[in-house]
């Protein structure tokens, strides 16, 4: 076994610790949750996409980040969860369009079925929630109470 600090050529341990990158990652994620979240229902001002898709996704990402740590009965979840809403989006889509034609050109007109809105909200909702709280349980935000080793736990 090789000490900290010590020289390993043999690959056994790591010489990298990815946890501040990490850590800024999981930062990063959560400020563009905030700031989608303003208005979840408006076109991002760069991308072109709708930050409801931008939340989504990003929520992903966040769960990709702690998913190495997740019992596979937690992993199951937050995919069954993932499966139903990209579902969701396909087959009752938040906006619907309509192109109208003029003798200036096109113009694509967005409508919000708030029934499939409010569907699509709720289940990204929980998904988030839960991934919070998994990111959470396993030590990868914000500690409540610190075990011995080092990984929060919830009260």
């Amino acid at each position: 076994m090789v000490k900290y600090g010590e020289e390993n050529n043999d690959g056994e341990v790591s010489q990298w610790n990815e946890a501040l990158f990490k850590m800024k990652r999981l930062h990063e994620l959560q400020t563009e949750i905030n700031r989608v979240k303003m208005n979840l229902l408006a076109k991002h001002p760069i991308t072109g996409q709708w930050n409801y898709e931008i939340w989504f996704n990003s929520v992903l990402s966040l769960y990709s980040e702690g998913e190495a740590k997740y019992a596979d009965k937690e992993k199951e979840e937050i995919l069954n969860l993932k499966k139903i809403i990209e579902q969701l989006f396909k087959l009752k889509p938040v906006h619907s369009v309509k192109v109208q034609s003029s003798y200036t050109g096109t113009k694509k007109q967005y409508a919000l079925n708030e029934n499939n809105w409010e569907e699509i909200k709720k289940l990204v909702e929980l998904l988030e929630s839960k991934v919070k709280l998994y990111n959470d349980v396993h030590g990868l935000s914000t500690k409540n109470i610190e075990n011995m080793d080092g990984r929060s736990i919830l009260r």
